[in-house]
């Protein structure tokens, strides 16, 4: 994809053969033929679904999505990762030395996820006139999960396109290009507002879960709960009192069902990440083979200490690890001693190959036994506590925050826990950095709440590698927090040629 106009408009055909790696939703000219007889071709339906999923991920060919760069650029744009290295994945994002020329993020890859949302929500309405019951039951399942995975991509465009809506003067700022259904050649899609985005992803979310065609639970697709709590989520980054209350009563819900349950021992925590077993991850992608994994460019390859070790945890993240040394989650922190990753520890000032620095969430599916087999984490119960944790404080209940903050505290060690008098939101957020770091959260966290991330560790370079002034320290008024509209979808399109974000 070069820019919406090819990715989202012309776009218009369908290609003739359907496979569950590619899905069929890939570009075709717009005078494609067959277009009309294959959206009612109901032998099409779920290969159109796994094609779906397969753009979350983004295959091993395009990888900037949850198969790597979304997630990546989460992480090492805060102040708990880095990616130091010069020409490592990520390291563009770690420096954020970057312009409108020289990135484009996610755009194109979640905007084509966005198309083949579309295409399978315009067949679902193909398909339903005369259709059997048993095939309008799979119909609504294959729309609702569609419209939950487009308010997905669209909420991950406002989290990297647009400013944090708590700063964002009450949704008046810039979001995103909202396009519901496949506009013809001739359109130039601008930006709506950030509120009119948020507003059409709660109704897609709230949509799909009413349906009640949602399963309950499903391993490799969104199920009910799982887009409960993704709107839990988008109700926490929204941040107002609505925002909150909304949160927290989602979040209870999922919580409160029992349909998840959080890992305890180190055996079942350690396999959170990975395996179908896990009780815990609510919503993963799935990578059943290695026909549409993404390869030695995906997340687990990238974060491996025996596969490119491009990223790795920060000073200042490990010395709050090692305020608790019985922390089960130094499980999934790896040292590199044995590995090729000593020789990047070695050239660290006060750093060992002993040291655990090293994500160790993605080793690949034990039957499998392959690091890039692993599964793509989007959201887990764990996550769910601590949204629920910081909803109820910012509501002022604190009793119900420490009840579900210290649920996490003390599944990390049963002997903590935190104290009324202890309880803030920086603590809340300090508990956010440990358990999801490694999957995509702290960067925003931050930013959202009007953090100041200190990417040095107390004022001294620390592991840090080169960074420029502005990125040693900043919070979310800082521009390069926000990435550009890339180039070529300015030149393509002369209504988003006006509405830049500022300061590129």
């Amino acid at each position: 994809m070069k820019r919406i106009i090819i990715g989202l408009v012309a776009s218009l055909g369908l290609v003739a053969s359907i496979s569950s790696c590619k899905g069929y939703f890939d570009t075709e000219p717009s005078n494609s033929t067959g277009t009309e007889k294959a959206l009612k071709e109901e032998s099409l339906l779920q290969p159109s679904l796994r094609g779906l999923y397969d753009g979350l991920q983004g295959g091993n060919s395009a990888t900037s999505y949850y198969a790597r760069t979304f997630t990546i650029m989460g992480d090492v744009r805060g102040d708990d990762m880095q990616c130091p290295t010069v020409g490592s994945r990520g390291n563009e994002y770690y420096k954020m030395d970057y312009n409108r020329d020289n990135i484009t993020g996610p755009w194109f890859k979640i905007y084509n996820t966005i198309r083949r949302a579309n295409r399978l929500l315009q067949m679902c309405e193909k398909l339903s006139q005369g259709a059997s019951a048993s095939l309008q039951k799979e119909i609504a399942n294959a729309k609702a999960q569609a419209q939950a995975v487009r308010a997905l991509c669209y909420f991950d465009l406002c989290r990297v396109y647009a400013t944090p809506y708590p700063y964002s003067n009450d949704g008046a700022a810039l979001g995103v290009p909202l396009i519901e259904g496949i506009p013809d050649n001739a359109a130039t899609p601008g930006r709506k507002t950030l509120k009119e985005c948020y507003d059409f992803i709660i109704k897609d979310l709230t949509e799909a879960i009413s349906s009640n065609a949602l399963e309950d639970t499903s391993y490799g697709y969104i199920s009910k709960s799982a887009a409960k709590a993704l709107l839990a989520r988008v109700y926490l980054y929204k941040g107002d009192t609505e925002g909150n209350t909304k949160a927290l009563s989602l979040s209870k819900e999922v919580i409160d069902s029992h349909l998840y349950e959080l890992a305890t021992d180190v055996t079942t925590y350690k396999q959170v990440w990975s395996e179908s077993s896990s009780k815990e991850m609510i919503f993963s992608i799935v990578n059943f083979d290695s026909k549409d994994w993404a390869d030695r460019e995906g997340l687990a390859y990238v974060l491996h200490v025996n596969g490119y070790y491009n990223a790795f945890i920060t000073k200042k993240f490990y010395e709050e690890m090692k305020e608790d040394d019985n922390d089960i989650r130094w499980n999934v922190l790896w040292a590199s001693t044995g590995t090729k990753a000593e020789g990047v520890v070695k050239n660290l000032p006060d750093a060992t190959p002993d040291m655990k620095m090293f994500i160790g969430k993605y080793p690949g599916k034990a039957a499998l036994k392959d690091m890039r087999t692993n599964d793509i984490p989007v959201i887990r119960l764990a996550e769910v506590y601590l949204n629920a944790a910081e909803a109820a404080f910012k509501l002022g209940d604190t009793s119900t925050a420490l009840t579900y903050l210290n649920v996490i505290v003390k599944r990390a060690n049963p002997a903590k826990s935190v104290a009324a008098g202890d309880l803030t939101l920086a603590r809340i957020l300090k508990e956010r950095g440990k358990e999801l770091v490694g999957e995509g959260h702290r960067f925003y966290d931050l930013m959202r709440n009007g953090q100041t991330c200190e990417r040095f560790y107390k004022g001294l370079v620390g592991w840090h590698g080169t960074l420029i002034n502005e990125a040693r320290s900043f919070d979310h008024t800082y521009f390069r927090t926000i990435l550009p509209i890339p180039e070529s979808e300015i030149n393509a399109n002369a209504t988003l040629g006006k509405q830049q974000n500022p300061g590129y």
